[in-house]
């Protein structure tokens, strides 16, 4: 029976004895003594090696994640920077000319003149056509700014958003807003004598285009109407005038309605005016647009810009006839909606609701003011409205020597050869 026992009994396996080398590098003893085996010929011996290299290979992979994380969260400050906010023009622009942008192990090409309009590249001759513009993209790049190391981040998400962050070494983010600051004053370089043009992307706004400032002087108009809403313009601008108003508890807001013929100059107005006081234009088509969307884009306003919606009347809302009116002189249309979904008092809420933002400067274009609902254009919401006619005489006289006139400012009888 104890022979029986004794040959039954398995052999103990031999267990390798712990090294000192185990407790900086866990798991060294296992794998040098699989290695041995598999030098001498052992298969299994194979297998474990490959398991243990697999589930190494695992372990460190989680634990550089894991101490990243770490660092981010306790010894790192970050700032990140939203798709929608002018600041993400600013920091593409300034890193998209930076020595490491161009050397970036991944990087996004655009034309500069469809992606960035304020992105100019010259060369010798002047400014150059369809420039390239290089940033780095969908990865982590490290750079140097004033001596500190700094992280830039940019990944591409659902929907084309792109979302990027600036990193920095320690719990103080001072270098990060210098950071900012600089990028801010380039931009502003970059923008200088232009107007912004901005259009809405969803419930947002983003910046579509820069343009050469519009001199007031080249709006072919009757100049008593030009002199009258710009000097109205410019008293209700002045800080006193805002403190008038808020001292007597009234929204400091401004709308014009200008109205006339097709092809008057109404648009064209509207951009000098917000060159002239360099202020931002935000440009709004109504077709298409529902009353949520509609007030979300009025709420993310700046205090100071020029919001214009073009040709009113041909959003569909049309007067209704017979409409019975209240005691603000509203009239009873707020069913009326528009084919995109957008309805009269959706208009009027977003135009002076209480959601509404002050400071801006309300300017509607039509060109059929009839078709317009009183409550739109009363007093209050409309505070001037400003008839474009077609051209008279003396309209047609400064027409022709603003455009035949020669650089110099002076018109010669003969500006083009025969």
């Amino acid at each position: 029976m104890n022979a029986f026992n004794s040959a039954g009994s398995l052999p103990n396996p031999i267990m390798p004895s712990i090294s000192v080398v185990d407790f900086f590098f866990p798991g060294f003893t296992a794998i040098s003594t699989s290695m041995q085996q598999l030098l001498a010929g052992d298969v299994n011996s194979y297998a474990r090696l490959l398991c243990g290299i697999g589930v190494l290979v695992l372990l460190i992979r989680y634990a550089c994640h894991y101490t990243i994380e770490l660092v981010d969260k306790h010894f790192t400050s970050t700032i990140h920077v939203s798709y929608y906010s002018e600041a993400f023009d600013m920091l593409i622009a300034w890193v998209s000319v930076q020595p490491f942008a161009q050397n970036a192990y991944s990087t996004l090409v655009s034309v500069g003149a469809r992606e960035r309009s304020f992105y100019i590249d010259y060369n010798d001759h002047g400014p150059q056509r369809k420039s390239l513009l290089f940033s780095p993209y969908n990865g982590s790049f490290i750079f140097w700014y004033n001596g500190y190391p700094l992280v830039f981040r940019c990944f591409h998400k659902d929907g084309g958003k792109d979302e990027i962050s600036i990193s920095c070494i320690g719990r103080s983010p001072g270098i990060l807003r210098q950071l900012f600051s600089d990028c801010r004053s380039e931009y502003l370089k970059l923008s200088q004598k232009k107007t912004s043009v901005f259009e809405p992307e969803g419930k947002d706004w983003r910046k579509a285009k820069s343009r050469d400032i519009r001199p007031i002087s080249t709006v072919i108009m009757d100049e008593v109407k030009k002199g009258a809403v710009l000097k109205d313009i410019e008293g209700f601008l002045d800080e006193k005038t805002r403190s008038w108003y808020a001292n007597r508890g009234i929204p400091y807001r401004r709308g014009y309605l200008l109205y006339g013929p097709p092809g008057t100059g109404k648009s064209s107005f509207s951009l000098s005016v917000a060159g002239k006081f360099e202020l931002d234009i935000y440009v709004l088509n109504l077709s298409g647009i529902d009353d949520s969307r509609l007030s979300s884009l009025f709420a993310n306003l700046p205090s100071r810009c020029v919001i214009l919606l073009e040709d009113v009347d041909a959003v569909g809302m049309t007067r209704t006839e017979g409409a019975e009116v209240g005691k603000q002189g509203q009239a009873s249309t707020s069913k009326t909606k528009s084919p995109g979904g957008l309805s009269l008092s959706g208009l009027l809420n977003a135009v002076d609701g209480v959601s509404s933002q002050e400071g801006r400067v309300l300017i509607m274009t039509t060109n059929h003011i009839e078709h317009l609902d009183e409550a739109l254009i009363r007093p209050g919401r409309v505070d001037k409205r400003v008839f474009f006619h077609l051209a008279n005489r003396d309209m047609s006289s400064q027409l022709f020597c603003t455009i035949f006139k020669q650089q110099g400012g002076v018109y010669t009888e003969n500006p083009v050869d025969d």
